[in-house]
């Protein structure tokens, strides 16, 4: 064994009935380094590293920690042993707090007995205010959006003082602020030592963050390089197999009439708290509207208000096709043509223990149904759900498998695929491409554009700024529960979003504009 390598996977093996998820992989670590772990859904990559936390045991193969042959019985060991891994869908309590769900099974005792509260608190927040991390500890996690939990198993996972941190997808809700944290945290956890296996879609965040890059494909390892061997179309190309160009291709059509239409729309959240506050916009049939804004900007609530999730503010008006549907219920909306892609793909895309094929007809059967009233047709549900996976790539072994089998970016292509196919007048979509891979976003902005042309209304609430500017045909920009014009596709950059996401003036990014252009 080699004295500079923290960490030797050799020959893991690891198969699920006839699916082989890890045939044969080799993965050399070194100490004090970020190796980045990049493959498609499904080549394997959590697998690997669910075996490497003792989550799963490999069928053969060996693990080496520090030089030593490692033989740990729990998680708990490997955790104790220094291994410590931010799961893509996180590993979570709903009902205790931010605080318990970080000490559990790592408190500070007194005399090795009792609690000491005030010294686990004191070391959080300590954690907290170094690497900018803004957590309610004493909030239960049921109460908190999906990008403040991804804060809360990164916090939880530093509190640990893993030497070895695995990090699954970690910037898939994170913020460009909250990435430059991120970023930071991890720069400094090296400079003291510790080493990082980052597991990422985002190409351009593998090139600045990595030391090393392993790529994964079909459960082998391909190559491994470092980011000055190779570049991103490389990359790509060695993870799909094919050469990718991650652009969006929009061409002009006409839009029609509008398919909703929001005035003066106000909502509250759980605590009461205004989070949308007098919002006026509409979504024209063909048209995709992007929303663009920083976590917690009162996203979560609208599109809840949107859906039929919570109920708006007296006063608010919500119109589809001109009609108000203020006290129409999801189910009801369904029927009436809108369909909905949930941020939260387990909490609220999917049940984990239903199989896949009662998963792909979820909603379907309330707004279309089956050529039986009264019995389940499984001729035509195999077939709808075989559409899905055919269509949206979705690796699986059979339709019966539980949903919580397929890795995190397979559950997003069903759900995605799931929306996509059922001929709605409009779609409310959140985060459609979060932690899937490269060659995936590239279908699925082409489908999403595809879709628009045919004239569906389409709104994107992305936390990939990107993605926004990508795909809309206007941008909007919420702030503080308020909304402000983000401008027509491509009419403003980035960084003059970001600004508006911030807080800033439209008249501030405008002046950017005349200057850039004198």
């Amino acid at each position: 064994m080699s004295d500079e390598y923290i960490l030797q996977m050799k020959h893991i093996r690891k198969t699920f009935a006839r699916l082989v998820a890890n045939d044969d992989i080799n993965l050399d670590v070194r100490k004090g380094t970020v190796h980045a772990l990049i493959g498609e859904n499904g080549a394997g990559k959590s697998t690997l590293m669910r075996i490497l936390t003792h989550i799963y045991k490999p069928d053969s193969g060996e693990i080496w920690l520090n030089g030593q042959k490692t033989n740990f019985k729990t998680p708990l060991e490997a955790a104790r042993a220094g291994i410590g891994m931010v799961h893509q869908e996180f590993m979570l309590y709903n009902n205790l707090t931010v605080y318990d769900n970080i000490i559990l099974g790592f408190e500070e005792k007194h005399g090795g007995i009792f609690i000491d509260k005030k010294a686990c608190r004191a070391k959080i927040e300590g954690i907290c205010e170094k690497y900018q991390f803004n957590i309610p500890l004493d909030e239960k996690i049921k109460e908190l959006p999906v990008a403040m939990l991804q804060q809360v198993e990164i916090v939880k996972a530093l509190y640990r003082g893993a030497e070895i941190l695995i990090l699954d997808e970690p910037t898939s809700v994170l913020t460009p602020s909250g990435i430059r944290g991120l970023f930071k945290a991890i720069r400094f956890l090296v400079d003291s030592g510790k080493t990082i296996i980052f597991i990422s879609h985002k190409l351009g965040e593998v090139f600045e963050i990595a030391d090393t890059i392993t790529v994964l494909k079909d459960g082998k390892v391909v190559a491994t390089v470092r980011p000055d061997e190779i570049d991103e179309r490389g990359l790509a190309s060695l993870m799909v197999g094919r050469e990718v160009i991650l652009q969006a291709e929009k061409k002009d059509h006409p839009f029609g009439p509008p398919v909703l239409k929001v005035e003066n729309l106000s909502v509250r959240d759980k605590e009461g708290i205004l989070r949308v506050k007098n919002v006026s916009f509409e979504v024209r049939a063909g048209e995709i509207v992007g929303v663009a804004g920083v976590a917690g900007s009162g996203q979560q609530q609208l599109v809840e208000a949107l859906f039929g999730l919570r109920a708006p503010e007296p006063g608010s008006q919500i119109l589809f096709e001109g009609n108000p549907i203020n006290r129409a219920t999801p189910a009801q909306r369904r029927c009436m043509g809108i369909g909905y892609v949930p941020q939260d793909r387990l909490g609220a895309g999917v049940n984990g223990n239903a199989s896949i094929w009662e998963n792909s007809i979820m909603g379907y059967h309330i707004a279309h149904g089956f050529s039986s009233k009264w019995l389940l047709n499984h001729r035509e549900i195999e077939a709808f759900t075989d559409r899905i996976v055919d269509q949206f790539m979705v690796k699986r072994q059979k339709n019966s498998d539980k949903v919580r089998t397929l890795s995190g970016g397979n559950i997003q292509k069903l759900v995605v695929g799931r929306e996509f196919l059922q001929e709605n007048k409009l779609l409310i979509i959140e985060d459609p491409t979060r932690g899937i891979d490269v060659g995936a976003i590239e279908f699925i902005w082409s489908k999403i554009i595809e879709l628009a042309a045919s004239g569906v209304g389409i709104l994107i609430v992305s936390h990939e700024l990107n993605e926004v500017l990508q795909l809309s045909d206007r941008v909007l920009v919420i702030y503080n529960g308020e909304i402000s014009d983000g401008g027509r596709y491509r009419e403003y950059t980035e960084e003059q979003i970001g600004l508006l996401m911030l807080g800033g003036k439209l008249s501030d990014v405008q002046g950017d504009v005349q200057n850039q252009n004198q």
